[in-house]
């Protein structure tokens, strides 16, 4: 048995088959490529997932290929890159792996493909600006190292807070724009005048919170005021198209009268209904129906007074 187990320790796979790998390596490279299939899988069943399940596939693939990287830098340590040596620990990579799937949920839920209507989708839009931001914020502060120092400003949590609020403010005039595609004209001209206000806003902030950073040529006031007055002129030719359109609505046609039925005449003497009709049994010279006479009042055929 002791001859078996030494013969284990001192065999060698790779040598054997002449790839130029050991044992410990092709094990890991066998590990490395299952779970890298298997998030290929995953990546699959991405395309074809309906509603928030994406989110899900999403994170299983992300997991999978994390751990595939970490078992491949175990088995081949020298032929890692320098700039990826530090994502070889698994705590470094597990950060790298959350902040990874955190940006994958944040694209499903901006495609937002199963939503309807445009309030619904700028709503999941909105929650996919505020997690691609929180993924960005914890990727910035758990690898400070690694951002260049020229753009560790722009990583800062109030940028980044600043910067999801201008995109949402975008998104917002969006869904104005397009919102009652299928409605009348005047509605939908009605909902498109908030979008100008909202764009107005939205650059107003930016130069705000951003006008530091632009060269002190810049004309900062001439813009603001600029954006302004376009504002205003957008918004009320929007409701000058809305007022147009509702008074050239088409508006329903007046229900026309309908036609009385004819009256029965009186002349002719109306059957009343479940009573059996009276069976022709001659003709006249004239062709026409000879119907037995009514019997009278008293019981006796023939005319009053016989």
């Amino acid at each position: 048995m002791s001859g078996l187990r030494e013969w284990y320790g001192d065999f060698d796979l790779g040598e054997m088959l002449g790839i130029g790998l050991s044992t410990v390596q092709i094990a890991h490279l066998a590990g490395a490529l299952f779970l890298a299939l298997f998030a290929l899988s995953a990546l699959r069943r991405v395309r074809t997932a309906t509603g928030v399940l994406p989110v899900v596939w999403i994170a299983v693939a992300v997991g999978l290929l994390a751990g595939a990287f970490l078992i491949a830098a175990r088995g081949f340590p020298d032929q890692v890159p320098e700039e990826l040596r530090p994502f070889t620990d698994p705590e470094r990579l597990t950060r790298a792996a959350a902040a990874l799937a955190l940006l994958g949920c944040a694209f499903v839920l901006m495609s937002a493909h199963w939503a309807q209507g445009p309030t619904a989708r700028f709503l999941c839009r909105l929650a996919g600006l505020a997690t691609a931001g929180v993924a960005v914020w914890l990727a910035a502060a758990w690898f400070s190292d690694q951002v260049p120092e020229e753009y560790r400003e722009w990583t800062a949590q109030s940028v980044i807070t600043r910067i999801v609020v201008l995109l949402a403010l975008l998104f917002l005039s969006a869904t104005f724009w397009v919102r009652q595609a299928s409605g009348p004209p005047h509605a939908r001209w009605l909902n498109r005048t908030l979008a100008p206000p909202a764009i107005a806003i939205a650059l107003l902030l930016a130069l705000k919170w951003f006008g530091g950073r632009l060269p002190e040529e810049f004309p900062t006031g001439d813009v603001r005021f600029v954006t302004v007055v376009l504002g205003l002129i957008a918004t009320g030719t929007c409701l000058l198209i809305a007022g147009g359109a509702y008074l050239l609505r088409e508006r329903p046609a007046a229900p026309r009268p309908r036609k009385k039925p004819a009256p029965i005449p009186t002349g002719i003497p109306v059957e009343p209904v479940g009573r059996p009709l009276p069976v022709a049994l001659l003709l006249d010279e004239r062709g026409r129906p000879v119907v037995p006479a009514k019997p009278a009042r008293n019981g006796h055929p023939g005319p009053a007074g016989a």
